[in-house]
């Protein structure tokens, strides 16, 4: 299946932007008790579903995302529904990601919002799935900018957070350079489909869609 991806991505090559070879991205995705799964399991499917033409000399396809997760410490977490994941780093041993995925999730330590503020001071991409959006706002990251989250708390988020500059009826949104924040659930894959555009073009995120058989256009539209 993933040979049928590589195809359309090498008719896709000339239009790649010139650093899309730098590859593969470090994906980190936070996670803590309460997390959401499908806001993990969601972006995680569709990075880990792209596939780049190979370097000459290499194999048939090419990675184009490394994921893993990280969390404050090693021990497994809870999920939502009950499922058991075990982080691969804590936040004092990750390498160093290019973009940071946060779903809804119950951790807002002091721990974790140091963190999502030192990957911010470093250019990092920070991307927030659902009621992710509050650790964010929590750790000052989006004050005096645009966000969304799950509509549902939209409105307890605009009393709690008042400087955010909150938006209904987005699949998602862009806060600042290195700062997305999308709706609920569903919303963090047209997030991540949309981000993989930006970083590949727009063939590779549709090849990525189509391999996933994903029919949502939200990633499409112009956020």
């Amino acid at each position: 299946m993933k040979s049928a991806l590589a195809v359309t991505g090498l008719l896709a090559l000339a239009a790649l932007p010139s650093d899309a070879s730098a590859t593969p991205l470090r994906v980190a995705f936070v996670i803590s008790d309460g997390l959401d799964v499908m806001d993990l399991a969601g972006p995680w499917e569709v990075f880990q579903d792209v596939a780049l033409p190979a370097r000459p000399g290499g194999g048939s396809t090419e990675e184009a995302f490394e994921l893993f997760t990280v969390a404050a410490d090693g021990r497994a977490v809870r999920t939502a529904g009950g499922a058991r994941v075990v982080p691969r780093y804590t936040f004092a041993t990750t390498p160093r990601p290019d973009i940071v995925v946060i779903g809804a999730q119950s951790d807002k330590s002091a721990a974790l919002l140091g963190w999502l503020r030192a990957q911010h001071a470093d250019h990092v991409m920070l991307v927030s799935i659902c009621t992710g959006a509050r650790q964010l706002a929590l750790a000052g990251l989006l004050d005096g900018k645009q966000a969304t989250s799950h509509h549902e708390y939209l409105a307890d988020f605009s009393q709690r957070f008042p400087q955010v500059e909150w938006q209904r009826s987005r699949r998602f949104v862009r806060a600042d350079a290195t700062t997305y924040t999308a709706g609920g659930l569903t919303s963090g894959i047209d997030l991540a489909l949309h981000i993989v555009a930006e970083r590949f073009g727009t063939v590779v995120a549709r090849a990525t869609a189509d391999y996933l058989e994903y029919r949502g256009s939200g990633w499409l539209e112009q956020q």
